[in-house]
């Protein structure tokens, strides 16, 4: 059980979409927190929205895949909260197009945000996390973490990448007092599409429906209150995760025609 009423959090990727509505349920639910992203005024309509609940809200507008800007996002926790309880890895991009068609360097940028800045802001972290009572380090991942498709083969390889890694250090910082959790949404109704690194072809299941955000945010500050190692949103992203441990040789055949 990890107590949220009177803790401090830091919410990366918060101007918008599910990290937005992270921020504002973890304001509810008791939290003052840190706002991380580089579009400093949707910040501060994030930080708006948060101060509503009576808490305090602090904005950082810098790129998390620097490391200067996240060592100012955990001394901004630091500085104005008096410490962090609990970290929120939310930030991501994505690509759309076949791999052997792109650049290596799209392939660097999807990792860049998705997997190292993840990493690299939980190590620097740690000492603040540690000398919580009640301390957890929140993953936003993937139900593609689970089952690569085709034409998002970077968005794939780092969620997988990101399930490992938060399945790894899991019982390494339940030592320290810190819980992990990684969280499997599917397709959200976000702005995600229109931030794309490169769109070379969309993909073909390409439609505009899935989850609100806000569902999403419920799910996931539920898991870190309960203390759950796994997230997943409605019934249909377990169901993915179950066929893809289940039957892979289902979900081969049926994806073939979409490469």
């Amino acid at each position: 059980m990890i107590r949220l009423d009177g803790s401090r959090a830091l919410v990366t990727g918060a101007s918008g979409g599910v990290g937005r509505r992270l921020a504002v349920r973890l304001a509810e639910a008791g939290a003052d927190v840190v706002l991380v992203a580089r579009r400093e005024e949707e910040l501060h309509r994030t930080a708006e929205q948060a101060r509503r609940a009576g808490r305090s809200a602090v904005v950082v507008a810098g790129d998390i895949t620097l490391a200067e800007d996240r060592s100012r996002a955990l001394q901004a926790a630091s500085d104005e909260l008096g410490g962090l309880d609990v970290l929120v890895n939310n930030a991501g991009v994505g690509a759309h197009g076949r791999f052997h068609d792109s650049s290596p360097d799209r392939l660097r940028a999807v990792f860049e945000l998705n997997f190292f800045a993840a990493a690299e802001l939980t190590r620097a972290a740690v000492p603040l996390l540690e000398k919580s009572d009640s301390a957890c380090v929140a993953n936003i991942g993937s139900v593609l973490a689970w089952r690569g498709v085709p034409h998002t083969s970077e968005y794939c390889a780092s969620k997988f990448a990101l399930r490992g890694w938060s399945e790894a250090i899991r019982p390494e910082l339940r030592r320290l007092g810190i819980h992990v959790l990684h969280a499997s949404p599917s397709t959200i109704r976000t702005e995600f599409r229109e931030h794309l690194i490169e769109r070379k072809e969309s993909v073909p299941w390409g439609g505009r429906g899935g989850v609100s955000p806000d569902r999403v945010a419920r799910r996931v500050v539920h898991g870190i209150r309960r203390g759950r190692n796994e997230v997943a949103i409605v019934w249909e992203d377990w169901a993915i995760v179950r066929a893809a441990r289940a039957a892979p040789w289902l979900l081969d055949r049926a994806l073939r025609r979409y490469g």
